[in-house]
Parts: C-alpha cells; sequence; structure tokens
C-alpha cells in the first residue's frame, strides 16, 4: 500500500471497540508503531514492549487481549481498522492495492475492478452534490476527495478497449450493464 501510495509512513490507523479509541502510526516497511489507547479525554502511549507489529491483525489481537483482556474472537481487522488520512477502512484500501498491483489473478479483478468502479462512482455523485449546494447559494463543507488514480493493467487491447467504452457510458450517467464483447473477453 505505501509503494502505491495508498498510505504513507506517518499516517494513522485506528479503531474503536467498545468505547477504547485505539491509534497507532505506520513505520517504514509498512509496520505498526507507536501504539496508543483514548478513553474519554484521557490519551495514553501502550504495547511499550513490543518495538512494532507486523500485521493489522496481529496489532488489534495486542490491543485487545494484552490491553483490554478481551479474548474476543472473530474481530475483523481490516474491516473495522480505518485509514485516518484517507477516511476510508484497511479493508477498501488492500482491494484497491490489489487492482494496482501486477500479480493479479483473472478471477479476482473482475469484482475487485467493479468495487472500486462504484466506489468512484460514489464520489463523482458526492462531487456532483457538492456543486449543486454551492450553485444553490449554500455554503458546503469543505471535502477532500482524494486523487489517486488506478491504472489496472489489461491483458491486451480487447479487453482494454471494452473497458474504456463501459467507463465511457458510466460517466455519461448512461450505464448499460456488462457489455457483451467484454463478457466473452473476460470468459
Amino acid at each position: 500500500m505505501i509503494k502505491h501510495k495508498l498510505i504513507n509512513v506517518n499516517d494513522t490507523v485506528f479503531f474503536v471497540f467498545k468505547g477504547n479509541y485505539f491509534s497507532a502510526k505506520i513505520l517504514k516497511g509498512g509496520l505498526i508503531g507507536k501504539c496508543e489507547m483514548r478513553v474519554g479525554q484521557e490519551t495514553k502511549s501502550i504495547l511499550k514492549s513490543v518495538t512494532a507489529f507486523s500485521s493489522l491483525t496481529a496489532w488489534t489481537e495486542a490491543c485487545l487481549q494484552d490491553v483490554l483482556e478481551e479474548y474476543y474472537t472473530r474481530y475483523s481487522s481490516w474491516k473495522r481498522v480505518n485509514h485516518k488520512e484517507s477516511k476510508r477502512s484497511m479493508g477498501c484500501l488492500r482491494d484497491q492495492c490489489k487492482l494496482l498491483s501486477n500479480k493479479r489473478k483473472r478471477d479476482e479483478e473482475v469484482p475487485e475492478l467493479y468495487k472500486e468502479v462504484y466506489r468512484l462512482q460514489q464520489t463523482i455523485y458526492d462531487m456532483k452534490q457538492h456543486i449543486e449546494a454551492w450553485e444553490n447559494g449554500h455554503t458546503p463543507e469543505h471535502k477532500n476527495w482524494e486523487t489517486v488514480s488506478i491504472r489496472p493493467v489489461l491483458r491486451n487491447n480487447k479487453i482494454q478497449n471494452a473497458v474504456k467504452m463501459r467507463a465511457q457510458y458510466i460517466l455519461m450517467g448512461e450505464p448499460r450493464g456488462i457489455d457483451l464483447e467484454l463478457y466473452k473477453i473476460l470468459n
């Protein structure tokens, strides 16, 4: 994710569990460290005996088990941990990272691509609402939309052309469902 500039060193990740707010910094190499816990207005440094965590799951488990003594099973770190700067879940960022990676499998890339297209459509819709509010004399709250562009590696020109045509129809506000030519190529 750091390589694809979805997150940066010194960014903050956080999650909330039973009213306890846990946060940590992204360190070089994608490690997680400098852990803190906030209860109410008080913030304290935690897990000082661990230099850094190599995974999101290890960090959340340490927070829940070592700090809160909660042995809560099936806690989905990727869904519940958020990236503060982008205001997105780490799972969402991981899915976007899969699209940017050259090591994708054909079966995995189609659902992830549609998920990303849908997220971008929602962003466009939010931007249109923002512009309309401004044009109608309202002062909408300032928003920082991300400007990360994805350029999936497509296998051949037929797929690339079909995907471009589909994207053009979506941008014109006339989505047509999956194009028959694209469907044939992918199956």
